[in-house]
C-alpha cells in the first residue's frame, strides 16, 4: 500500500490544464498526471479525458506492460474522438506521467515533459527523460540536464498523447515497490523551479508525503516567475507490499 499526497493547482495562469489520478482498486495502484499543452486550445479537456480513461480502465485487466499500453492507447482515442467532433480542439493533445504498481511489478510510463522520480533508501535511483528537443540537447552534450528548465526549447515536445498518432509511451518495468520507496511524479510547471537536489534531501530527512509535497511546493512559490505555469505534483511512499486481486 501506499501513503500519497497531492497538489493541482493554477499557479499563474488563468486556467488549469493539468489533471491528476491518485487511486487504487483490487489492490492496483495509479499516480498519475498529464498536462494539456498550453498553447492549444482544448488541451485541458485531453489531459482530463486521459486521466478518467485511465481511472475507468484501472484493475480490468492484470497489470502488464501491454495493459498499461492498451489503457493509453484508450485515451489517446477517446481524445481523438473528441477533436473530431469539435473543431476548437484540433491541436488539443497532453503529456502522461505515471506509475501502476501491485504486489507483484512496477510499471512507469510516460509521454511528453511530466516526470516520474523514483527514490530508494533516499537516493534518487532514476528518472524519466524528457521527449521535448531540449532533452536532445541533453543526449548532445550541449546542455546540463540541470538546465533543461531554462532551455529556450523546453516546452517544444516530441511526443505527445492525442496527436495526430497514438505513439508509444516508453514503458520501465521494475520490481514490486519496497518498504520506503518514494515517487514524485509531476509536470514540467513543478520540475521547473524545484532542483532534484532538493527532492533528495527532503526525500532523505522525511517520511510524511503532505511534508515532503509541503516543502517541494514552497521551493517552487518561491522561485516562480510571474505568470509561471499551472504545477502538478504528487508524492507517493510504499509503506508495505500489497497484492492485487487479478
Amino acid at each position: 500500500m501506499f501513503s500519497y499526497s497531492f497538489v493541482c493547482k493554477t499557479g499563474g495562469r488563468p486556467h488549469n490544464q493539468d489533471s491528476i489520478a491518485a487511486l487504487e482498486r483490487g489492490g492496483c495502484y495509479c499516480f498519475a498526471v498529464c498536462d494539456g499543452l498550453g498553447a492549444y486550445s482544448g488541451s485541458g479537456t485531453a489531459s482530463r479525458l486521459c486521466v478518467d480513461t485511465v481511472k475507468a480502465r484501472l484493475g480490468d485487466e492484470p497489470l502488464s506492460e501491454e495493459g498499461v499500453i492498451r489503457m493509453l492507447r484508450n485515451a489517446h482515442d477517446s481524445i481523438c474522438e473528441i477533436k473530431s467532433r469539435d473543431a476548437s480542439m484540433e491541436a488539443a493533445c497532453t503529456t502522461f506521467a505515471g506509475i501502476f504498481a501491485d504486489g507483484e511489478k512496477t510499471v512507469i510510463a510516460h509521454i511528453g515533459d511530466s516526470r516520474v522520480y523514483r527514490f530508494a533508501d533516499g537516493v534518487l535511483v532514476s528518472c524519466t527523460a524528457d521527449h521535448s528537443v531540449a532533452q536532445r540537447d541533453v543526449e548532445r552534450g550541449k546542455i546540463e540536464r540541470k538546465d533543461l528548465g531554462k532551455h529556450k526549447d523546453q516546452n517544444k515536445l516530441t511526443r505527445v498523447l492525442g496527436g495526430k498518432y497514438f505513439v508509444r509511451p516508453d514503458i520501465h518495468l521494475l520490481p514490486a515497490p519496497h518498504f520506503g520507496d518514494v515517487y514524485v511524479i509531476c509536470s514540467d510547471g513543478f520540475w521547473e523551479y524545484v532542483p532534484e537536489t532538493l527532492m533528495t534531501e527532503t526525500v532523505r530527512n522525511e517520511r510524511d508525503a503532505a511534508r515532503i509535497l509541503e516543502i517541494l511546493e514552497k521551493r517552487l512559490l518561491e522561485e516562480a516567475v510571474p505568470g509561471h505555469d499551472n504545477y502538478s505534483a504528487i508524492v507517493a511512499i510504499a509503506e508495505k507490499e500489497s497484492g492485487c486481486a487479478k
